[in-house]
């Protein structure tokens, strides 16, 4: 008797501990959303007036704009392209800015002849940029594929750069004592050294890559969210511009689950338990 009551307790404490946990999880999962359903609701309450007596379109306005451009054939196209300009300029921008952080943070020649252009190019703001490109490769994708590469150029570089820096020397001493591999050096020891850093850039690139695109996506563009907050500032549509922002937002959180997923993957040490 006093060992099925044991056993019961014992079940009991178990399921207490799982239900606790699950409600943690959910009350830690709606805690990081109250902000954002704070602002949302303020938005609500400030646009309750009248349409002419306020300029900032309200909720439901908004979600007819988004209706409006389904219907028009013109919102997932367009927001697909979009996130294909951003993945295709990022994996271009860490392409370019992987060896050279390597070399740069790893060898004196390799600093001097890569860190001054690299960090001239990436304190040129976007703009200044883009009618050069467009002399260079036109108007089309390509174009805007390597102004966000650019972009994303530079927080990536100096990230990679420094996390070179940051390995111990004693190791890579260590590995030559040892007479272990270069691919083994390499793998081991300069990319699972520079990791961390590495999550840090792609963070700061994928924020940098969707204000590129901004900017790329109001030359000589048909399509992508750009272009539709372009056309709906040039004819006044407030509720078209606040659709693109959100849309905006959307992308950008959508990044950083990935970019954490890429993390938890990545980086056994930093998960939570």
């Amino acid at each position: 008797m006093n060992i099925r009551f044991h056993k019961h307790k014992t079940a009991c404490s178990a399921n207490s501990k799982v239900m606790h946990k699950k409600a943690s999880q959910l009350s830690k999962s709606f805690n990081a959303w109250l902000s954002t359903i704070v602002i949302v609701f303020c938005w609500f309450i400030i646009t309750l007036g009248p349409v002419e007596n306020r300029a900032l379109p309200s909720p439901f306005e908004v979600m007819k704009a988004f209706v409006d451009l389904h219907n028009e054939g013109i919102l997932w196209p367009s927001l697909a392209i979009s996130i294909f300009r951003v993945v295709a300029g990022l994996l271009l921008g860490i392409a370019f800015a992987l060896p050279a952080g390597i070399l740069s943070g790893g060898s004196a020649i390799g600093e001097t002849i890569i860190n001054k252009p690299s960090h001239m190019i990436r304190s040129i703001p976007f703009p200044a940029l883009a009618p050069l490109l467009i002399i260079f490769l036109g108007v089309d994708e390509l174009m805007k594929i390597m102004l966000i590469a650019i972009g994303v150029f530079g927080p990536m570089y100096v990230n990679i750069r420094d996390g070179v820096r940051n390995i111990d020397p004693r190791l890579i001493e260590l590995a030559k004592a040892y007479h272990i591999k270069k691919s083994t050096v390499f793998t081991t020891i300069f990319m699972r050294g520079t990791l961390a850093n590495f999550m840090t850039g792609l963070r700061f690139s994928i924020s940098v890559a969707w204000v590129a695109l901004v900017t790329c996506e109001t030359v000589n563009s048909s399509i992508g969210i750009g272009y539709i907050l372009s056309r709906a500032q040039q004819f006044f549509r407030p509720d078209q511009m606040m659709a693109c922002i959100i849309m905006y937002a959307i992308a950008g959180l959508g990044s950083e689950i990935t970019a954490n997923i890429f993390e938890y993957l990545l980086m056994p040490e930093r998960r939570k338990a």
